[in-house]
């Protein structure tokens, strides 16, 4: 929460005239990105969707236990942003991306994990990002908006 705080204060302004007096409004978000988060520990999930809810210009439109739930997951939801944990029960979060990546879907990726070494494959099978667990939160933040520009995607009807 706190670190959705700071972000709001961050935002950009736009300078309006209005009747010869200037007026600052917060500018919004060029779209709202869509977002899975797939992850093995309930926690984690769950204060993801309520940390990347709370930002401006993202929602979490499905979240997974577990790689087989994700792929289904975003197969259903068609997000803009995938985020991963790199170390589920049944698929690990690289097996998901290459699983992902095949079907040809133009989604960003980016994955979430504890093992820094894993980094280095992630970039390898087309990952965008790699964000480390105990990074603060605005860094995570900043490679899925990062992962979303990535990836082209056409404008909405």
């Amino acid at each position: 929460m706190w670190a959705s705080l700071v972000s709001r204060r961050r935002q950009r302004f736009s300078p309006i005239k209005f009747e010869g007096m200037l007026l600052l409004m917060a500018a919004k978000p060029a779209r709202t990105l869509r977002i899975v988060v797939a992850d093995d520990h309930p926690s984690i999930r769950e204060n993801l969707r309520y940390l990347l809810n709370a930002e401006r210009g993202l929602v979490v439109v499905g979240v997974a236990k577990d790689g087989h739930d994700a792929l289904r997951v975003v197969h259903a939801t068609r997000p803009e942003v995938l985020v991963l944990d790199s170390d589920m029960r049944d698929l690990s979060g690289i097996e998901v991306a290459e699983a992902v990546r095949r079907d040809g879907s133009r989604i960003g990726i980016v994955l979430y994990t504890l093992d820094g070494d894993v980094c280095a494959e992630a970039k390898q099978v087309g990952i965008d990002a790699c964000v480390m667990k105990d990074s603060p939160p605005s860094m995570l933040i900043a490679a899925i908006r990062g992962a979303a520009h990535a990836v082209p995607i056409p404008p909405a009807p």
